[in-house]
């Protein structure tokens, strides 16, 4: 079976965890406690020397970095979240790699200073830098969306990354009102089968 080190909080392992409900594929979830810093215990950097989650174990085979792990579960189990036609994958790989260098590294630091960073020791000058750079981001991303319905033709791994972060930004304190295809695409990321709620 496969294995899913997790932890309920965070974004990254909400989209492994997104594609494999909605894959149908059975999986167990193991906590990594990161707020007690399990994750820099020897137990885990074996597993992932990064210190970081999700990591999948199917079978023996270890993988991480979520939006590979995407690819690998996509490849692997679920073909359908991944387009055929190799313009087509060149789209999904493009916005996959989009998703990780110019959207999720400023909105998930925005909301880990001020979901997680104890208050006095917020840095405020870094998170108007960070939503700046967010927003330049989400400007593009939603321009792509631009009488589109998912990121390519069908939903696909490539919606499943970027849903997370997004879907949070109130957290971050982005606002994400300028931004009408974003929301519309929110909500079609939302009314696919088996979608459930991130908590």
């Amino acid at each position: 079976m496969i294995k899913l080190y997790d932890h309920p909080l965070s974004g990254n392992s909400y989209k492994v965890k997104l594609l494999l409900v909605q894959a149908g594929l059975s999986f167990e979830t193991i906590l990594i406690d990161v707020f007690k810093g399990e994750n820099h215990k020897t137990a885990f950097t074996r597993i992932n020397p990064a210190a970081k989650i999700p990591v999948v174990d199917d079978g023996g085979y270890i993988i991480w970095e979520s939006n590979a792990i995407l690819i690998y579960l996509a490849e692997k189990y679920a073909n359908n979240y991944i387009p055929l036609d190799i313009n087509l994958r060149g789209t999904l790989f493009k916005w996959l790699l989009f998703n990780k260098t110019s959207l999720d590294p400023y909105l998930a630091k925005s909301r880990a200073i001020l979901k997680f960073v104890p208050k006095g020791k917020q840095d405020f000058k870094e998170l108007e830098l960070l939503r700046t750079d967010a927003k330049k981001g989400l400007k593009i991303f939603n321009q792509h969306l631009k009488k589109r319905s998912f990121i390519v033709d069908n939903y696909s791994i490539a919606d499943i990354a970027f849903y997370p972060y997004i879907k949070l930004c109130h957290e971050g304190e982005i606002d994400l009102e300028p931004f009408k295809n974003i929301l519309s695409w929110i909500r079609n990321v939302e009314n696919t089968d088996n979608f459930f709620d991130i908590y």
